[in-house]
C-alpha cells in the first residue's frame, strides 16, 4: 500500500534537502559579484575613454574591501585616487590575465561592456565575463564561434540574439579563467569545470566560470554606496 505524505513529512524533507543545499555550499569556494552603471561610477571623470577601466577598477576597490581584503590598501595615500592606485599594484601574466603580485590569496576579474561593469572577487582562480545583448549581424560569426551543437542551439532558438550573448560569455568567462584570451579555436572549446551563467542588467548577460564548484553571491553598486563604503574604510576616494 502506498505511503501518503503528511505535511510534516514533506516540512521535514524540505528543511533536510536545505541544509544539504548549505553543507554543499560551505565545501564550495565563494565568488563575490559586484556590477554596477559606468555613469554612476565614473560621474567625476573628464576622459571619456577611461571611464569604463575606471569604473571596473573602482568595482574591485569595492569589492576588495566589501570582502575583508583592505591590506591591499595599507600603502594608499589620500591624495591618491583609489583606480590609480590598484593599477600601479596590478600586473599581467604572459597572455594579460591581471593578478596582485603582492597579495597572492587575492584572486580577481573585471569585465565591462557599454556603461555596465562587472567584478568578482574570489577565492580562487576565475573569469568573469559580460556581454550586451546585439542582433548577430553576420552568420559567418556564429560558424567561426560555435560548435556544431551550440549552432543548432541558437537556430533553434526564439531569442537567438540572447542564446548567442550567453554561450559568447560562457567562452569568454573561461578563456578569462585560464588567462588565454581570445587565442583558442572558440567552437572546439572545452566547457569549464564550474561556470554560472547571470543576468546583471535587462539587456546584458554574464557567465563566472572557475576550477572548482562555487557559490556565487552578488550585489548592485550604486555610486552612493561606493562613496560610502571608500570614505567610511579609506577616509578618501
Amino acid at each position: 500500500m502506498r505511503k501518503s505524505w503528511s505535511l510534516p513529512d514533506f516540512l521535514q524533507k524540505l528543511e533536510f534537502r536545505r541544509k544539504e543545499e548549505t553543507a554543499m555550499k560551505q565545501d564550495r569556494a565563494v565568488i563575490h559579484i559586484y556590477t554596477g552603471r559606468v555613469q554612476e561610477l565614473t560621474e567625476d571623470c573628464v576622459k571619456e575613454n577611461k571611464r569604463q577601466s575606471i569604473c571596473g577598477l573602482r568595482l574591485l576597490a569595492y569589492a576588495l574591501l566589501d570582502t575583508g581584503h583592505k591590506e591591499v590598501f595599507c600603502e594608499k595615500n589620500p591624495e591618491e585616487e583609489v583606480a590609480e592606485y590598484l593599477t600601479g599594484r596590478i600586473k599581467r601574466r604572459a597572455q594579460g590575465k591581471p593578478y596582485f603580485p603582492a597579495y597572492s590569496s587575492v584572486f580577481f576579474n573585471i569585465s565591462h561592456t557599454g556603461e555596465y561593469a562587472a567584478c568578482a572577487v574570489a577565492e580562487a582562480e576565475c573569469g568573469l565575463d559580460i556581454q550586451r545583448v546585439q542582433p548577430i549581424k553576420r552568420e559567418r560569426l556564429l560558424q567561426r564561434t560555435l560548435s556544431e551543437a551550440e549552432y543548432r542551439l541558437v537556430l533553434k532558438s526564439e531569442d537567438r540574439d540572447r542564446t548567442f550573448c550567453c554561450l559568447w560569455t560562457q567562452k569568454e568567462s573561461f578563456l578569462k579563467l585560464t588567462g588565454e584570451g581570445l587565442t583558442r579555436d572558440l567552437r572546439t572549446l572545452e566547457k569549464p569545470v564550474w561556470y554560472e551563467p547571470f543576468t546583471p542588467f535587462e539587456q546584458v548577460e554574464g557567465c563566472i566560470s572557475a576550477d572548482s564548484l562555487s557559490s556565487c553571491v552578488y550585489k548592485k553598486v550604486t555610486g552612493e554606496v561606493y562613496r560610502e563604503k571608500l570614505l567610511a574604510e579609506l577616509g578618501s576616494l
